[in-house]
């Protein structure tokens, strides 16, 4: 019986077993990223020392914002590359980039070298996390879509709760070495496994749906809402990717005292609440008119805005204090994955060009958030204690976020879509 084609798959009622196994791989490929990612914050303890001196507060947040400034680098090009090459060998590219650099990292000791490791980890996780929906959508029938990239929007969350659940019991028992040769090897199955299982349904192009050329593309940017989502996502990324996800794990070690196991898992409760809180946030936004949306936005700034107090106290009930600050980072940051991410392609109407582009200016906002936020907090940590950088830095950043929301979307009881919107405050002609 001869294959359905991609137009055919998406009329379907049901979903295939062969959608399913390329579901499989795809995640597994993706899920090598945040393991590659988030395997440097729990070893802190063994990188340290490794590194005879080299390793300080601030080189310790460049090693997490090498691989956001490839990311930084990537974010437009992305989809153009994806098109040129193909999503399946975009996909081999990335997962080989990332298996390479993690081995790389483990069989160094010259922090140069562990950072140009980083770099090559990088470019696989920024290839990948354009190219990887893709994969999955056109095998999906469009009834079915929604499910099957809501299963694979979990990568980040599940990837990070591993790495940080087992990068320091593997080091413990075999050296920190062993960790970097160990998600090596798992890049390397899933290398195997993509490049037998998947292939493109007949009649797919795998152009992601980009069309014109990339010069052609730059006339998205001209909208001024995507420029105000994407500040907010840089604030947010800025403050948990570049400094909660970088150093409370060791602030969790250094200042509270628990050792290197426990304050990895009790940073990994933050990734798992948000693995919970993502979809049920996308559930509750989905049912908002357009102009109530924005509420969910202000809900997150102001559960993230007290961990800009006392995410880093060392007082009296401190361990209570950290309770708090592991539940309100856990709930607020999921709800950003939940309802403003899925914004981007909403204000970027009309064509697939407009939504991709909107996708990468989120990347290049989230990427260059996180590459600023882990280097500047190490340098004002290291000059005035862990409570101080926070109020300087974070609090502002989730403060201005939360003023931020208020004009990302429309904002009234009566806007229903986008379409209510005046072509010219939703297509502005400049900034």
């Amino acid at each position: 019986m001869a294959e359905l084609t991609a137009d055919q798959i998406a009329k379907q009622d049901k979903v295939s077993g062969k959608a399913w196994g390329i579901l499989a791989v795809t995640y597994l490929a993706s899920f090598c990223a945040p393991l590659c990612q988030f395997k440097i914050p729990p070893l802190a303890s063994w990188l340290f020392p490794a590194f005879h001196g080299a390793l300080d507060s601030v080189t310790f947040g460049t090693l997490m914002s090498a691989i956001a400034i490839i990311g930084v680098v990537l974010a437009f090009p992305a989809a153009f590359i994806a098109r040129r090459m193909g999503l399946k060998n975009v996909i081999l590219l990335s997962v080989a980039c990332l298996g390479v650099g993690s081995a790389l990292g483990g069989l160094t000791n010259d922090l140069a070298v562990l950072m140009g490791s980083r770099l090559l980890e990088g470019v696989g996780i920024g290839l990948i996390g354009v190219a990887a929906p893709s994969c999955v959508t056109i095998w999906f029938p469009e009834r079915k879509r929604g499910l099957a990239l809501g299963i694979w929007a979990t990568w980040v969350p599940v990837g990070s709760v591993v790495a940080f659940n087992t990068a320091p019991a593997i080091a413990g028992a075999f050296g920190y070495q062993a960790v970097f040769f160990a998600i090596a090897a798992v890049c390397a199955v899933a290398f195997v496994l993509f490049a037998l299982v998947y292939k493109m349904p007949p009649g797919a192009t795998g152009d992601m749906g980009v069309e014109g050329t990339f010069k052609e593309s730059l006339k998205y940017c001209k909208n001024r809402r995507i420029w105000i989502l994407g500040a907010v996502f840089f604030l947010f990324a800025f403050t948990t990717i570049g400094i909660m996800n970088t150093y409370y794990n060791t602030f969790l070690e250094t200042q509270l005292g628990f050792d290197a196991q426990t304050a990895s898992t009790l940073s990994s409760v933050i990734m798992f609440l948000s693995l919970i809180v993502a979809p049920l946030t996308g559930f509750v936004s989905d049912r908002l008119p357009l102009g109530r949306k924005y509420i969910v936005g202000l809900v997150m700034m102001l559960l993230l805005i007290p961990t800009g107090f006392f995410m880093f106290y060392t007082g009296n009930g401190a361990i209570a204090v950290m309770w708090v600050t592991i539940v309100l980072q856990g709930v607020g940051g999921g709800m950003c994955g939940g309802s403003l991410r899925p914004m981007a392609p909403m204000l970027m109407r009309n064509t697939a060009m407009g939504a991709t582009m909107a996708m990468a200016i989120m990347q290049l906002c989230q990427n260059l958030g996180s590459a600023v936020g882990s280097p500047l907090f190490g340098a004002v940590m290291s000059q005035t204690g862990w409570q101080t950088a926070s109020l300087v830095l974070q609090l502002p950043a989730y403060v201005l976020a939360f003023i931020l929301c208020f004009f990302i979307l429309p904002r009234g009881k009566n806007v229903k879509k986008l379409d209510d919107v005046p072509a010219e405050e939703a297509w502005p002609s400049g900034f």
